[in-house]
């Protein structure tokens, strides 16, 4: 099988920012930049993934899945699926939660980024991952994307399966946001829906609603994987 699952690496960043991008082309893409990524916007947002990878690199995880069979001349380095996994084995205090959340805010935002929506939509993030979790142990699932290119090749089954078996090592839950199209997967790999989002996209100017599930993989759960479809 021409796929294969690797550490990313720093120079994979411009790459990753890619795959990123076109996965959430559309819909809450389009929220969070309503006049366009630009060149500006992808400098920020690669200095602050840098940066905060370099600042916590036991905490920070990437990991990237590879299709060995594309060209060497492949723009994105062969780089077909990537995912940011925190990963947070020890109990935090309240203190450490709220210096982990106002590090977030330091960053500041990117040149052309719609604020007010990012303040909610992160915000919103945040409140219920606290509210669900507070500063117990856990690994949190912060992106998982497959380029648009390679849907529906298992890629990621790939991703999990790396992920649930460090949650087993550590013996810890993973928690995650979904949008429906990923929520079966998850829930093959024993994720619960425990909650849902409560973003009112139409408030922000969409025609539809954009629900994410909050889920919740508990530390002892058995994993049951059917046919992957990542």
């Amino acid at each position: 099988m021409p796929l294969e699952l690797h550490p990313l690496q720093e120079a994979d960043l411009p790459a990753y920012d890619e795959i990123i991008h076109e996965a959430f082309r559309g819909d809450i893409g389009d929220l969070l930049y309503p006049n366009g990524y630009t060149p500006a916007d992808r400098t920020h947002s690669l200095t602050r993934a840098l940066q905060k990878w370099r600042q916590h690199p036991q905490t920070v995880q990437k990991t990237k899945v590879i299709d060995t069979a594309l060209p060497d001349t492949d723009p994105l380095n062969k780089i077909i699926s990537v995912a940011d996994w925190n990963f947070h084995p020890q109990e935090r205090s309240e203190a450490e939660l709220d210096a982990a959340d106002e590090e977030g805010q330091d960053a500041g935002f990117p040149p052309s980024a719609n604020i007010p929506f990012m303040k909610h939509f992160f915000g919103l993030l945040s409140e219920n991952k606290r509210r669900i979790l507070g500063g117990k142990p856990h690994i949190l699932l912060h992106i998982l994307v497959t380029h648009p290119r390679h849907h529906r090749r298992g890629v990621g089954a790939m991703q999990l399966e790396w992920g649930v078996a460090e949650a087993r090592r550590l013996g810890v839950p993973v928690y995650l946001e979904s949008s429906p199209m990923g929520r079966p997967l998850y829930e093959r790999f024993g994720f619960e829906t425990v909650g849902w989002l409560e973003l009112d996209a139409r408030e922000w100017g969409l025609d539809h609603d954009l629900p994410h599930a909050l889920m919740l993989r508990p530390a002892d759960a058995e994993t049951v994987v059917g046919e992957a479809v990542g």
